[in-house]
């Protein structure tokens, strides 16, 4: 069995348990589109702006897609809004401090507000709010630009249009770096080559060359609601609970997944077969890519003559295709889980259950807000399936 402790975060308030997530994306940056409900048309959204929220506080927005490859196309983003404190770091002490918020850029003015560090040494690095991130990013990154995105998603549940709850998973951004030549450029503009399952890779900025590699990954802590295996395809389904961060006990969120079947080799077990397996309360790590993608087909082309046209029954012909889109594949695709982090019967049913609200109160409301200071301008009404990462 692994070892919980190390393995899972322990929120030291209440004891609940915490879940962490990670993707890191290569591909190319396109603008994010937005349905605009008066003219039926789609509209593309500036990459950064300043905007209000309903409570008319400034607000910062990053967002746009990484294509990933050929028509998979997965929105990130990240929001920022002025706080009243913000903390440093330092390494050296292992310790934070607080500081006053129009302090932050100017370290002769830094003054722990805890009054916990007298002495500010050099050692101390200011922990950069999602406000000035938004900003730093936006002016390293345009339209057309080949990047590295790495990041963490980020459940929440909202009334739809209908009044419906609905799951909406954000990509949150933590990083960006720019891609040249097929390397990723460091903090000081030095070439780092790409690696791929710990092995360097030759990346090609190209989706339609032969040697063009996919980078798209993710993991994710989950326990399991429950699994259904298709009988046909013998794909498995898995419904997941991921738990987030609350006041007082830990939110847990629903999440779907997919493990595609594959044929084992001889002698082993397929993984959509094992992740049948799994019970309620169960917990697993697992690995996979991000789908957004609409799939193709090739098609050959119909000649239209007539019966006693020549060409009829010419053998010279040169078949020509085309294609057409012949579906989608959308949300997360385990592709495998990491080992050791397999725990039976980890989660109670307290855990995995969402907490009722009193004096009639929306039972799946997440009290996120507690820690989200722009939360009230996050609703799911204005917008479309399209345009949202991916929904439960």
């Amino acid at each position: 069995m692994a070892d919980e402790k190390s393995l899972v975060k322990i929120n030291k308030k209440h004891g609940g348990k915490e879940f962490s997530s990670f993707f890191r994306f290569i591909g190319q940056v396109k603008p994010v589109r937005k349905l605009n409900n008066k003219t039926g048309s789609w509209e593309e959204q500036p990459l950064f702006q300043e905007t209000l929220t309903r409570t008319n506080r400034p607000r910062r927005v990053l967002q746009f897609n990484v294509e990933t490859a050929k028509s998979n196309e997965l929105k990130v983003e990240l929001n920022g809004m002025e706080q009243e404190y913000v903390y440093a770091y330092s390494s050296k002490h292992k310790q934070n401090i607080k500081l006053k918020w129009e302090d932050r850029h100017n370290k002769e003015r830094w003054k722990d507000q805890n009054e916990q560090v007298n002495n500010i040494d050099n050692t101390y690095h200011l922990l950069l709010p999602d406000w000035d991130k938004t900003y730093e990013f936006s002016q390293k990154v345009n339209i057309g630009d080949w990047v590295e995105v790495t990041g963490h998603y980020e459940p929440n549940e909202f009334p739809d249009s209908e009044g419906n709850e609905r799951t909406v998973v954000k990509r949150i951004i933590d990083n960006i770096r720019l891609i040249k030549n097929g390397k990723v450029l460091g903090d000081n503009g030095e070439e780092r080559p790409i690696k791929l399952d710990g092995k360097e890779i030759k990346y090609v900025e190209d989706f339609n060359s032969p040697d063009f590699v996919e980078v798209n990954y993710f993991t994710m802590q989950i326990g399991i609601r429950s699994t259904y295996q298709d009988e046909n395809t013998r794909d498995t389904k898995v419904n997941a609970v991921f738990l987030t961060y609350g006041k007082e006990r830990s939110n847990p969120y629903d999440i779907e997944l997919t493990v595609p079947y594959k044929e084992p080799s001889e002698g082993k077990t397929a993984l959509a077969d094992a992740f049948a397996t799994l019970e309620r309360g169960d917990f697993i790590q697992v690995e996979g890519i991000d789908n957004n993608r609409v799939e193709f087909v090739a098609v050959e082309v119909e000649e239209n003559l007539d019966l006693d046209d020549p060409f009829v029954n010419v053998e010279e012909k040169t078949v020509r295709t085309k294609w057409v889109v012949s579906g989608d594949k959308k949300g997360l695709e385990i592709t495998s889980y990491v080992k050791g982090t397999l725990m039976k019967s980890f989660l109670t049913e307290q855990e995995i259950t969402k907490e009722e609200k009193k004096n009639n109160e929306n039972p799946f409301e997440s009290n996120s807000e507690e820690k989200d200071p722009f939360n009230d301008d996050d609703r799911l009404e204005d917008f479309t399936d399209d345009e949202l990462p991916f929904l439960n």
